[in-house]
């Protein structure tokens, strides 16, 4: 399969993202500068306008109720920034991923890469339907309440904002104007945070069908009667199918490497200040009576939520198929061959007692346990700040 259709198959939507956030890698440089001026615009205003009415009030109610919005922009900072810092590897992540694509492979390993190529447009078309789904219920407040108001016949329109902040004017006069820039900077944050997590999904998808194939060559280099083999060219095809095997599983493991270099620093600053958000997000929304502000702060939750698992899970996944490749490497016939080639079976499994991950920072491995983790570790700064 050659890159365009690989693309076309496979990233099309990603792509779309991408070139929307800024950090395609052969995206035309005078439109990512033009789109990085217009994102950070957006974010660096939002974060000043919440400031200033943090101060303008000064009130611990504000305070609280700025923080997680305040780290859902710095996320998206860490997010977008880590993709253009990072841009070289990334490009790297891509381009070896259309090499492994235009290999020469057999009509079983084809599937195999493509049933985990297929999980991860599946799997980054499932976070973008969720992540669109809860911007709508975040963008919406504050035409409902107007919409409400005025069905109700009510001389006063409650004023509710997207994004509060203070603008230094009459906000009833400016009102369009500051619903306008809310919701854009909500707009924005949801595009990197798609474009983003569906890359990380994308990458790490693909090395799991890196490991998977691994663990097919391994199961299928030897053949029952190979310990039985006299022919030299039968023992040429025997030993090719074992280096090739080899050869896979360095590429898979290196590849695993590639990405967590690519995304270890992000991964635990984001996991970090996605806590803190947590946490005061679920403070708020327990603290606060049920009202339509209630169900803002509630959808906002979601998205903190679904956010950490979709990233965690990724990781698990890996370890999941670490653990298969195990096995299939201990299932195969290694026993009906030379010493030698014992040895190197031996020695591949040895290698996976300490197999690749997915680790935030070298720190933090990212599974479903250290998600389980991470939400226990929010609940109980929630009982602590109650």
């Amino acid at each position: 399969m050659d890159e365009d259709t690989f693309e076309k198959r496979y990233l099309g939507i990603l792509k779309t993202l991408g070139r929307l956030a800024g950090i395609w890698p052969d995206q035309n440089k005078l439109v990512k500068y033009i789109l990085w001026i217009i994102l950070y615009s957006e974010i660096v205003t939002s974060v000043l306008v919440q400031i200033t009415r943090i101060i303008h009030v000064k009130t611990v109610n504000v305070f609280i109720d700025h923080l997680p919005l305040i780290g859902t922009c710095l996320v998206f900072a860490l997010k977008q920034g880590n993709y253009v810092l990072n841009a070289t590897k990334y490009k790297l992540l891509l381009k070896s991923m259309y090499r492994d694509w235009t290999m020469d492979r057999s009509d079983d390993e084809i599937a195999i890469m493509s049933k985990y190529a297929k999980r991860g447009t599946i799997l980054a078309m499932f976070y973008i339907v969720n992540v669109t789904f809860c911007s709508i219920l975040f963008l919406q407040l504050p035409w409902t309440t107007r919409l409400l108001a005025w069905l109700q016949h009510s001389n006063t329109t409650p004023m509710i904002f997207v994004i509060p902040g203070y603008y230094f004017a009459d906000e009833h006069e400016i009102f369009y104007l500051i619903q306008l820039h809310g919701s854009l900077g909500i707009i924005f944050v949801a595009i990197v945070n798609m474009a983003c997590d569906s890359s990380f999904t994308i990458v790490v998808q693909h090395a799991c069908g890196l490991l998977a194939v691994t663990g097919y060559r391994f199961k299928h280099a030897i053949e029952s009667y190979s310990y039985d083999i006299k022919n030299s060219e039968q023992w040429v095809k025997h030993n090719e199918r074992v280096r090739f095997s080899i050869i896979a599983h360095q590429r898979a493991i290196g590849y695993v490497q590639q990405i967590e270099d690519t995304h270890a620093t992000y991964l635990f600053l984001c996991i970090g200040i996605v806590i803190c958000s947590f946490s005061i997000t679920l403070v708020k929304v327990a603290t606060m009576d049920v009202c339509l502000d209630f169900y803002k702060y509630v959808s906002f939750l979601l998205i903190q939520l679904i956010h950490l698992f979709y990233l965690t899970i990724q990781g698990q996944f890996v370890e999941n198929v670490c653990d298969q490749l195990y096995n299939k490497i201990y299932e195969a016939l290694w026993y009906n061959t030379n010493v030698k080639t014992q040895l190197l079976y031996v020695l591949a499994l040895r290698r996976m007692l300490t197999p690749p991950r997915l680790t935030a920072g070298g720190l933090i491995d990212m599974n479903m346990e250290s998600f389980s983790e991470v939400v226990k570790l929010s609940v109980s700064y929630y009982t602590v700040i109650r």
